[in-house]
Protein backbone atom coordinates (compact mmCIF):
# COMPACT_ATOMS: atom_id res chain seq x y z
CA UNK A 1 0.00 0.00 0.00
CA UNK A 2 1.34 3.43 -0.66
CA UNK A 3 2.28 6.04 1.87
CA UNK A 4 -0.67 8.66 1.99
CA UNK A 5 1.18 12.34 1.98
CA UNK A 6 -0.34 15.35 3.36
CA UNK A 7 2.17 18.20 2.04
CA UNK A 8 1.84 21.14 4.65
CA UNK A 9 3.77 24.30 3.54
CA UNK A 10 2.64 28.07 4.48
CA UNK A 11 2.88 28.88 0.50
CA UNK A 12 1.88 27.22 -2.49
CA UNK A 13 0.95 28.16 -6.25
CA UNK A 14 0.26 30.33 -7.69
CA UNK A 15 2.31 32.14 -5.45
CA UNK A 16 5.75 31.81 -7.37
CA UNK A 17 9.14 31.33 -5.31
CA UNK A 18 11.72 28.35 -4.93
CA UNK A 19 9.72 26.77 -2.18
CA UNK A 20 6.88 27.07 -3.89
CA UNK A 21 7.66 25.71 -7.43
CA UNK A 22 9.32 22.93 -5.85
CA UNK A 23 6.67 21.90 -3.45
CA UNK A 24 4.35 22.18 -6.56
CA UNK A 25 6.82 19.86 -8.72
CA UNK A 26 7.42 16.88 -6.03
CA UNK A 27 3.64 16.94 -5.23
CA UNK A 28 2.73 16.04 -8.83
CA UNK A 29 5.94 13.87 -9.39
CA UNK A 30 4.66 12.38 -6.58
CA UNK A 31 1.13 11.50 -7.35
CA UNK A 32 2.36 10.26 -10.80
CA UNK A 33 4.32 7.52 -9.09
CA UNK A 34 1.55 6.83 -7.21
CA UNK A 35 1.43 8.49 -3.70
CA UNK A 36 -1.69 9.60 -2.80
CA UNK A 37 -1.23 13.61 -1.86
CA UNK A 38 -2.69 16.26 -1.39
CA UNK A 39 -1.39 20.42 -0.52
CA UNK A 40 -2.69 21.77 3.00
CA UNK A 41 -1.93 25.49 2.80
CA UNK A 42 -2.51 28.87 3.09
CA UNK A 43 -5.13 31.52 1.45
CA UNK A 44 -3.18 34.36 1.17
CA UNK A 45 -5.27 36.45 -1.82
CA UNK A 46 -9.53 36.52 -1.54
CA UNK A 47 -9.78 35.39 -4.98
CA UNK A 48 -7.51 32.33 -4.91
CA UNK A 49 -10.41 29.00 -3.80
CA UNK A 50 -10.27 27.41 -0.63
CA UNK A 51 -10.37 24.37 -2.59
CA UNK A 52 -8.46 23.58 -5.69
CA UNK A 53 -6.59 21.06 -8.16
CA UNK A 54 -2.93 21.80 -9.49
CA UNK A 55 -1.74 19.54 -11.51
CA UNK A 56 -3.56 16.68 -10.41
CA UNK A 57 -3.30 17.30 -6.47
CA UNK A 58 -5.86 18.27 -4.16
CA UNK A 59 -5.52 21.79 -2.46
CA UNK A 60 -6.92 22.76 0.80
CA UNK A 61 -6.33 26.49 1.57
CA UNK A 62 -6.87 27.78 5.36
CA UNK A 63 -6.73 31.11 7.25
CA UNK A 64 -7.28 34.67 6.30
CA UNK A 65 -6.21 36.54 3.56
CA UNK A 66 -4.89 39.74 3.19
CA UNK A 67 -2.26 39.84 6.04
CA UNK A 68 0.70 39.10 4.66
CA UNK A 69 3.08 39.60 8.26
CA UNK A 70 1.04 37.74 9.84
CA UNK A 71 -1.10 35.17 7.69
CA UNK A 72 1.29 32.14 8.29
CA UNK A 73 0.08 32.12 12.10
CA UNK A 74 -3.55 32.61 11.72
CA UNK A 75 -3.49 29.72 9.46
CA UNK A 76 -2.03 27.67 11.99
CA UNK A 77 -5.57 26.68 13.67
CA UNK A 78 -7.10 25.58 10.37
CA UNK A 79 -4.58 23.49 9.43
CA UNK A 80 -4.68 22.00 13.23
CA UNK A 81 -8.79 21.67 12.87
CA UNK A 82 -8.41 20.32 8.67
CA UNK A 83 -5.42 17.75 10.17
CA UNK A 84 -7.92 16.70 12.42
CA UNK A 85 -10.49 16.43 10.14
CA UNK A 86 -8.67 14.43 7.58
CA UNK A 87 -7.41 11.98 9.91
CA UNK A 88 -8.39 9.31 8.13
CA UNK A 89 -6.57 10.92 4.62
CA UNK A 90 -3.21 10.55 4.99
CA UNK A 91 -0.15 8.54 7.34
CA UNK A 92 2.52 10.91 6.69
CA UNK A 93 2.29 14.88 7.84
CA UNK A 94 5.51 15.88 5.81
CA UNK A 95 6.10 20.22 6.50
CA UNK A 96 7.69 22.33 3.68
CA UNK A 97 9.06 25.31 6.02
CA UNK A 98 8.80 24.41 9.50
CA UNK A 99 8.67 28.06 11.35
CA UNK A 100 5.45 27.91 12.31
CA UNK A 101 3.82 25.12 11.20
CA UNK A 102 5.80 22.24 12.24
CA UNK A 103 4.52 22.49 15.92
CA UNK A 104 0.69 22.09 14.46
CA UNK A 105 2.04 18.86 12.46
CA UNK A 106 3.74 17.43 15.10
CA UNK A 107 0.60 18.15 17.45
CA UNK A 108 -1.87 16.96 14.91
CA UNK A 109 0.62 13.59 14.41
CA UNK A 110 0.30 12.93 17.72
CA UNK A 111 -3.05 13.38 18.37
CA UNK A 112 -3.54 10.97 14.81
CA UNK A 113 -0.86 8.76 15.18
CA UNK A 114 0.48 9.55 11.94
CA UNK A 115 3.91 9.94 10.92
CA UNK A 116 5.81 13.91 10.78
CA UNK A 117 8.50 14.42 8.60
CA UNK A 118 9.96 18.51 8.60
CA UNK A 119 12.02 20.26 6.64
CA UNK A 120 13.62 23.67 6.08
CA UNK A 121 12.86 25.69 3.82
CA UNK A 122 15.76 28.91 5.07
CA UNK A 123 18.50 28.69 7.05
CA UNK A 124 17.12 30.12 10.34
CA UNK A 125 14.15 28.48 10.69
CA UNK A 126 14.63 26.39 13.99
CA UNK A 127 17.44 28.86 15.56
CA UNK A 128 15.27 31.17 14.80
CA UNK A 129 18.40 33.77 15.44
CA UNK A 130 16.57 36.54 13.22
CA UNK A 131 13.56 36.17 15.54
CA UNK A 132 15.48 37.34 18.82
CA UNK A 133 17.60 39.46 17.07
CA UNK A 134 14.20 41.44 16.08
CA UNK A 135 13.19 41.18 19.74
CA UNK A 136 13.49 44.23 21.88
CA UNK A 137 15.46 43.49 25.60
CA UNK A 138 13.63 42.92 28.49
CA UNK A 139 10.31 41.01 29.20
CA UNK A 140 9.93 40.70 25.68
CA UNK A 141 13.05 38.96 24.32
CA UNK A 142 12.91 36.68 27.84
CA UNK A 143 9.17 35.90 26.11
CA UNK A 144 10.34 35.28 22.67
CA UNK A 145 12.99 33.22 23.70
CA UNK A 146 10.87 31.13 25.92
CA UNK A 147 8.37 30.18 23.50
CA UNK A 148 10.95 29.75 20.66
CA UNK A 149 12.30 26.82 23.28
CA UNK A 150 8.94 25.45 23.57
CA UNK A 151 8.27 25.63 20.20
CA UNK A 152 11.79 23.71 19.32
CA UNK A 153 10.90 21.22 22.44
CA UNK A 154 7.92 20.27 19.98
CA UNK A 155 9.28 20.18 16.90
CA UNK A 156 12.07 17.97 18.07
CA UNK A 157 9.19 15.46 18.27
CA UNK A 158 9.28 14.72 15.04
CA UNK A 159 9.84 11.87 13.23
CA UNK A 160 12.14 12.82 10.72
CA UNK A 161 14.47 16.11 9.63
CA UNK A 162 15.05 16.53 6.26
CA UNK A 163 17.88 18.88 5.35
CA UNK A 164 18.46 20.32 1.38
CA UNK A 165 22.01 21.55 2.46
CA UNK A 166 25.39 21.13 4.58
CA UNK A 167 24.04 24.62 6.00
CA UNK A 168 20.62 23.34 7.14
CA UNK A 169 22.24 20.04 8.09
CA UNK A 170 24.43 22.44 10.77
CA UNK A 171 21.69 24.17 12.08
CA UNK A 172 19.90 20.79 12.52
CA UNK A 173 22.42 19.40 14.54
CA UNK A 174 23.14 22.40 16.72
CA UNK A 175 19.99 22.47 18.01
CA UNK A 176 19.58 19.38 18.95
CA UNK A 177 18.19 17.15 16.16
CA UNK A 178 19.45 13.55 16.77
CA UNK A 179 21.37 12.59 13.61
CA UNK A 180 19.80 9.19 13.13
CA UNK A 181 16.57 11.30 12.34
CA UNK A 182 18.37 13.80 9.79
CA UNK A 183 18.42 12.41 6.55
CA UNK A 184 19.33 14.55 3.59
CA UNK A 185 17.43 14.97 0.40
CA UNK A 186 17.97 18.21 -1.69
CA UNK A 187 15.47 19.95 -3.66
CA UNK A 188 14.94 19.33 -7.35
CA UNK A 189 13.84 20.71 -10.83
CA UNK A 190 12.46 19.56 -13.92
CA UNK A 191 15.50 18.80 -16.20
CA UNK A 192 13.16 18.93 -19.31
CA UNK A 193 11.54 21.96 -18.84
CA UNK A 194 14.50 24.14 -18.05
CA UNK A 195 16.83 23.07 -20.44
CA UNK A 196 19.45 25.00 -23.10
CA UNK A 197 18.20 26.69 -26.13
CA UNK A 198 19.50 27.09 -29.13
CA UNK A 199 20.33 29.75 -31.00
CA UNK A 200 17.62 30.55 -32.85
CA UNK A 201 15.21 29.86 -29.88
CA UNK A 202 16.76 31.84 -27.49
CA UNK A 203 16.27 34.84 -30.28
CA UNK A 204 12.79 33.32 -31.02
CA UNK A 205 12.06 33.67 -27.38
CA UNK A 206 13.55 37.62 -26.95
CA UNK A 207 11.33 38.78 -29.77
CA UNK A 208 8.06 36.96 -28.33
CA UNK A 209 9.06 38.38 -24.91
CA UNK A 210 9.40 41.65 -25.67
CA UNK A 211 13.57 41.67 -24.44
CA UNK A 212 16.06 44.25 -27.00
CA UNK A 213 18.76 42.70 -28.41
CA UNK A 214 23.04 43.01 -26.99
CA UNK A 215 23.84 40.98 -24.02
CA UNK A 216 21.17 39.67 -21.65
CA UNK A 217 21.52 39.45 -17.67
CA UNK A 218 18.83 37.62 -15.59
CA UNK A 219 17.80 37.23 -11.99
CA UNK A 220 14.48 35.16 -11.32
CA UNK A 221 12.85 34.87 -7.83
CA UNK A 222 11.77 36.72 -5.23
CA UNK A 223 11.60 40.85 -5.35
CA UNK A 224 12.11 40.92 -1.32
CA UNK A 225 14.81 42.36 0.70
CA UNK A 226 17.83 39.78 1.32
CA UNK A 227 18.32 38.22 -2.18
CA UNK A 228 20.78 41.48 -2.88
CA UNK A 229 18.90 42.97 -5.49
CA UNK A 230 19.73 46.53 -4.31
CA UNK A 231 23.47 46.07 -4.75
CA UNK A 232 23.00 44.46 -8.21
CA UNK A 233 21.65 47.84 -8.93
CA UNK A 234 23.89 49.65 -7.64
CA UNK A 235 26.71 47.88 -9.32
CA UNK A 236 24.60 47.35 -12.95
CA UNK A 237 24.24 51.37 -12.90
CA UNK A 238 28.08 51.62 -13.03
CA UNK A 239 28.15 48.50 -15.32
CA UNK A 240 25.86 49.74 -18.08
CA UNK A 241 27.45 53.74 -18.06
CA UNK A 242 30.87 51.41 -19.67
CA UNK A 243 28.41 48.59 -21.53
CA UNK A 244 25.57 50.03 -24.02
CA UNK A 245 24.82 46.36 -25.04
CA UNK A 246 23.75 45.09 -21.51
CA UNK A 247 20.52 44.55 -20.18
CA UNK A 248 19.09 43.48 -16.78
CA UNK A 249 16.11 41.58 -16.42
CA UNK A 250 13.84 41.11 -12.85
CA UNK A 251 12.00 38.12 -13.07
CA UNK A 252 9.46 37.88 -10.44
CA UNK A 253 7.54 40.00 -8.12
CA UNK A 254 7.20 41.01 -4.41
CA UNK A 255 3.82 42.10 -3.97
CA UNK A 256 1.58 40.66 -1.21
CA UNK A 257 5.43 39.76 0.81
CA UNK A 258 6.16 41.06 3.94
CA UNK A 259 9.52 41.78 2.64
CA UNK A 260 8.92 43.04 -0.37
CA UNK A 261 11.75 45.57 -2.06
CA UNK A 262 10.00 45.97 -5.60
CA UNK A 263 8.69 49.27 -4.73
CA UNK A 264 11.87 50.50 -4.04
CA UNK A 265 13.95 49.13 -6.81
CA UNK A 266 11.30 50.51 -9.40
CA UNK A 267 12.58 53.72 -7.95
CA UNK A 268 15.92 53.29 -8.06
CA UNK A 269 15.57 52.37 -11.30
CA UNK A 270 13.48 55.57 -12.23
CA UNK A 271 15.45 57.86 -10.25
CA UNK A 272 19.13 56.83 -12.10
CA UNK A 273 17.45 56.69 -15.55
CA UNK A 274 18.26 53.08 -16.29
CA UNK A 275 14.44 52.19 -16.94
CA UNK A 276 16.45 51.26 -20.86
CA UNK A 277 18.26 48.91 -19.05
CA UNK A 278 16.30 47.21 -16.45
CA UNK A 279 13.19 45.60 -17.50
CA UNK A 280 10.74 43.85 -14.47
CA UNK A 281 8.63 41.58 -15.68
CA UNK A 282 6.72 40.99 -12.76
CA UNK A 283 5.31 37.41 -11.36
CA UNK A 284 5.63 35.11 -14.56
CA UNK A 285 4.61 31.46 -15.12
CA UNK A 286 7.27 30.82 -18.09
CA UNK A 287 10.48 31.58 -15.98
CA UNK A 288 11.99 29.34 -18.43
CA UNK A 289 11.48 30.72 -21.18
CA UNK A 290 13.48 34.10 -19.63
CA UNK A 291 16.53 31.65 -18.74
CA UNK A 292 16.44 30.28 -22.42
CA UNK A 293 16.61 34.15 -23.74
CA UNK A 294 19.60 35.47 -21.94
CA UNK A 295 23.07 35.21 -21.53
CA UNK A 296 24.35 34.96 -17.72
CA UNK A 297 22.56 34.43 -14.62
CA UNK A 298 22.96 36.49 -11.66
CA UNK A 299 22.43 35.68 -7.79
CA UNK A 300 23.58 37.84 -5.55
CA UNK A 301 21.63 36.74 -2.60
CA UNK A 302 22.73 37.12 1.13
CA UNK A 303 21.43 34.17 2.80
CA UNK A 304 20.29 30.62 0.81
CA UNK A 305 19.10 27.56 1.79
CA UNK A 306 19.89 26.14 -1.44
CA UNK A 307 18.99 28.40 -4.61
CA UNK A 308 16.25 26.86 -6.77
CA UNK A 309 16.30 29.76 -8.95
CA UNK A 310 19.96 29.17 -9.43
CA UNK A 311 19.90 25.28 -10.05
CA UNK A 312 16.97 26.40 -12.70
CA UNK A 313 19.42 28.54 -14.75
CA UNK A 314 22.30 26.29 -14.46
CA UNK A 315 19.83 23.62 -15.95
CA UNK A 316 19.10 26.00 -18.79
CA UNK A 317 22.70 26.27 -19.39
CA UNK A 318 23.77 29.62 -18.18
CA UNK A 319 26.97 31.20 -16.62
CA UNK A 320 26.42 31.97 -13.16
CA UNK A 321 27.54 34.58 -10.82
CA UNK A 322 26.23 33.85 -7.12
CA UNK A 323 27.28 34.52 -3.71
CA UNK A 324 29.57 32.70 -1.10
CA UNK A 325 26.77 31.57 1.14
CA UNK A 326 24.60 29.11 2.64
CA UNK A 327 23.44 26.07 0.88
CA UNK A 328 24.91 28.09 -2.41
CA UNK A 329 28.16 26.12 -1.67
CA UNK A 330 26.56 22.87 -2.75
CA UNK A 331 25.34 23.84 -5.77
CA UNK A 332 28.31 25.82 -7.53
CA UNK A 333 32.22 24.87 -7.59
CA UNK A 334 33.77 27.90 -7.96
CA UNK A 335 35.66 28.68 -11.41
CA UNK A 336 34.28 25.14 -12.31
CA UNK A 337 30.37 25.53 -12.71
CA UNK A 338 29.86 29.36 -11.85
CA UNK A 339 31.47 31.86 -9.97
CA UNK A 340 31.24 33.04 -6.85
CA UNK A 341 31.62 36.40 -5.11
CA UNK A 342 31.50 37.43 -1.44
CA UNK A 343 28.41 38.75 0.10
CA UNK A 344 27.43 42.04 -0.45
CA UNK A 345 30.53 42.87 -1.89
CA UNK A 346 29.49 45.69 -4.58
CA UNK A 347 32.76 45.66 -6.16
CA UNK A 348 33.18 41.63 -6.41
CA UNK A 349 29.79 41.98 -8.46
CA UNK A 350 31.05 44.58 -10.87
CA UNK A 351 34.15 42.74 -11.52
CA UNK A 352 32.49 39.15 -12.14
CA UNK A 353 30.37 40.53 -14.27
CA UNK A 354 33.25 42.74 -16.25
CA UNK A 355 35.21 39.59 -16.22
CA UNK A 356 32.42 37.58 -17.85
CA UNK A 357 31.08 40.21 -20.65
CA UNK A 358 35.36 39.93 -21.51
CA UNK A 359 35.34 36.40 -21.70
CA UNK A 360 32.74 34.00 -24.09
CA UNK A 361 34.54 30.94 -23.91
CA UNK A 362 35.21 30.51 -20.50
CA UNK A 363 31.20 31.56 -20.22
CA UNK A 364 30.69 28.87 -22.24
CA UNK A 365 32.91 26.31 -20.28
CA UNK A 366 31.17 27.20 -17.44
CA UNK A 367 27.82 26.96 -18.98
CA UNK A 368 28.16 23.37 -19.82
CA UNK A 369 29.58 22.50 -16.63
CA UNK A 370 26.30 23.80 -15.26
CA UNK A 371 23.92 22.07 -17.01
CA UNK A 372 26.03 18.88 -16.13
CA UNK A 373 25.77 19.87 -12.51
CA UNK A 374 21.86 20.10 -12.88
CA UNK A 375 20.75 17.35 -14.29
CA UNK A 376 23.22 14.82 -12.37
CA UNK A 377 22.32 15.83 -8.79
CA UNK A 378 19.11 17.78 -9.19
CA UNK A 379 16.47 16.17 -11.15
CA UNK A 380 13.11 15.60 -9.65
CA UNK A 381 13.00 12.19 -11.00
CA UNK A 382 15.97 11.22 -8.04
CA UNK A 383 14.21 13.69 -5.63
CA UNK A 384 10.94 12.18 -5.70
CA UNK A 385 12.26 8.45 -5.23
CA UNK A 386 14.23 9.58 -2.44
CA UNK A 387 11.39 11.13 -0.78
CA UNK A 388 9.40 8.00 -1.50
CA UNK A 389 11.71 5.21 -0.17
CA UNK A 390 11.75 7.59 2.86
CA UNK A 391 7.77 7.86 3.48
CA UNK A 392 7.81 3.61 2.74
CA UNK A 393 10.47 3.19 5.48
CA UNK A 394 8.82 5.17 8.18
CA UNK A 395 5.62 3.06 7.49
CA UNK A 396 7.46 -0.38 6.93
CA UNK A 397 10.77 -0.32 9.13
CA UNK A 398 11.73 -3.00 7.15
CA UNK A 399 11.36 -1.48 3.79
CA UNK A 400 14.75 -1.27 1.95
CA UNK A 401 15.95 2.14 2.35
Amino acid sequence: MSPRICLLTESFYPKIGGGETHARLLSATLVQRGLPVFVLTQRQLRAWPRGDQIDGVPVRRVGSPGFPRLGKFLMMPGALVQLLRRRHDYDIIYVCGLRTLAPVAVLAARLTGARCVVRAESCGELDAEDTLAAARAGIARRTVRALLCLRNALILRADRFLSISRAITREFLDCGVPPERLMAITNGIDVTRFAPAAPSEAAALRSRLGLPGGFLCVYTGKLNRGKGLEMLLRAWRRLVARHLELHLVLVGAGAHQFLSCEAELRRFVAAHDLAASVTFTGAVANVEDYLKASDLFVFPSESEALGLALIEAMACGLPVIATRVGGILDVVEDGVDGQLIEVADEAALGAALEDLLGHPQRRAALARAARHTAVSRFGIAAVAEAHERLFRALLDPAAPP
